[in-house]
């Protein structure tokens, strides 16, 4: 009980749920970038892919490309197969050799800034967007055993080799082509080269794109926080009721009361007027007494069991229904005499029903004492009675208080709820709490209206096809 009632345990579960949480939007919106990281300027990368491909269709890498291949790299290649063969020393040294002059060469000779500043004006793209063109592979065809040998890269060689173009960081997200190309009539070779676009401020401009989802992000982690701070909250405030436990038992002296006072007016007519009374009223009186010292038994055995109604457990009887209403308001009757007019409308034939006799005299008991708590009238009176619909056994209890005004009708069953009504009038807004959990307790229901007069009606409602199930 001590740690689950643990404040501090409390807490941790609430930081750790949001935590977790959290962490799974993180993760949500960290694969939502990835995503967009990937598929950003899609438009452009079309665009720029199908304009380059028309600038190219009879060329290598750039218009003018042909000619450096031509004169840069195929009349040597023949060579280095046959060294390949022969000598792989001299090989590896003129292979660097004709690579290092090649690349220096497309370098030189390369017109892709004027080709991607054209395909930018023709396509209307932003003028700020950046491009390199990179060479990633060349291979050799060994007609000796048809095998392609890797020419570049190789050893430590950087790759791959940057062309043109002043894009700092080419990734994978931003290459908008990979081509590969086979070419030779002396020696075979077939090389591939990459061109990536993308803006300077790409990762600046992914966040922007993804304004909307951080900004749902955001709104969802403030909701999960209000959401654990009125959880918290509430917990708080279910912990201060039940440290009200102690008020409540000074609501359930009220029922002690009751029969204390029956039984103090009952033996008070025994002791004074013992020689006036007949045989049958000392009878009656003895049974009274009987049944008010059952009840506080029955009261000390629940408070012993339990402090709360919601442990109380219905202790079912098939009783008389309208018979026992009489005798239980018979009783209320004698602790409220003078100070109220308890009338009732019996049913014209009896009914009997499942009903815990304890927990329904607490009904009714509560009932009459709020038709006398909260009215102003010179002559406060209660009227129970009966009605019957179909499968539906129903019992009206209609005081002329001061009513209870609509807005309150919804709340007035709550724990602790006082209406503005209530003003000064002593209670701690569980007479109908109490009563609302006694007639769930036996599966009645029972409804709150204003009475035409002025008062409150209030309706419990006993469905007879299921209590004789």
């Amino acid at each position: 009980m001590v740690v689950r009632n643990s404040p501090l345990l409390y807490k941790w579960v609430l930081v750790c749920s949001f935590l977790m949480l959290s962490v799974l939007i993180g993760v949500l919106v960290f694969n939502t970038y990835r995503y967009k990281d990937k598929n950003f300027q899609n438009y452009q990368k079309q665009a720029i892919e199908k304009a380059y491909g028309h600038y190219i269709m009879n060329d290598k890498l750039f218009p003018g490309g042909n000619g450096i291949f031509g004169t840069q790299l195929e009349p040597y290649l023949p060579e280095l197969v046959r060294l390949h063969e022969q000598d792989k020393v001299a090989f590896g040294a003129k292979r660097d050799t004709v690579l290092s002059s090649f690349w220096q060469e497309l370098r030189n000779g390369n017109s892709m800034d004027t080709v991607f500043s054209q395909i930018v004006a023709q396509e209307g793209l932003d003028s700020s967007l950046q491009y390199s063109l990179q060479f990633d592979r060349l291979e050799l065809l060994l007609p000796a055993d048809g095998q392609w040998f890797v020419l570049y890269p190789s050893g430590e060689a950087e790759w791959p080799v940057p062309i043109a173009g002043n894009l700092a960081a080419p990734t994978e997200n931003n290459r908008v082509l990979k081509l590969s190309v086979n070419a030779g009539h002396e020696a075979v070779y077939r090389f591939s080269y990459s061109l990536y676009v993308d803006y300077p401020n790409r990762f600046a401009r992914v966040l922007q794109d993804m304004l909307p989802v951080f900004s749902f992000s955001i709104a969802c982690i403030l909701l999960l926080v209000f959401i654990n701070y009125l959880t918290y909250r509430n917990w708080v405030d279910q912990r201060k009721e039940a440290q009200l436990k102690t008020e409540f038992l000074n609501h359930i002296r009220h029922e002690f009361n009751t029969p204390i006072t029956t039984i103090l007016i009952c033996a008070n007519s025994l002791k004074e007027q013992h020689s006036q009374l007949q045989a049958a009223d000392v009878s009656s009186m003895g049974q009274i007494v009987e049944r008010q010292a059952e009840r506080l038994k029955l009261y000390f055995k629940q408070i012993l069991d339990s402090v709360t109604i919601q442990e109380q457990q219905a202790q079912l009887e098939l009783v008389g229904i309208s018979g026992l209403t009489e005798e239980l308001l018979q009783d209320i009757s004698l602790r409220y005499a003078d100070q109220i007019a308890i009338r009732i409308d019996p049913l014209s034939a009896e009914r009997h029903v499942w009903v815990d006799p304890s927990l329904y005299f607490s009904i009714l008991d509560n009932l009459v004492s709020n038709a006398l708590k909260f009215n102003h009238r010179h002559l406060p009176a209660v009227d129970f009675q009966w009605k019957q619909e179909g499968n539906r056994l129903q019992l009206l209890v209609e005081d002329n208080g001061i009513g209870i005004e609509e807005k309150d009708q919804k709340l007035v069953f709550d724990q602790f709820y006082r209406s503005n009504q209530a003003g000064k009038t002593s209670g701690l807004g569980l007479g109908l709490y109490y009563v609302k959990t006694c007639v769930s307790r036996m599966d009645w229901d029972i409804a709150v209206e204003s009475s035409k007069s002025g008062g409150t009606i209030f309706t419990i409602t006993i469905n007879l096809e299921e209590r004789s199930s």
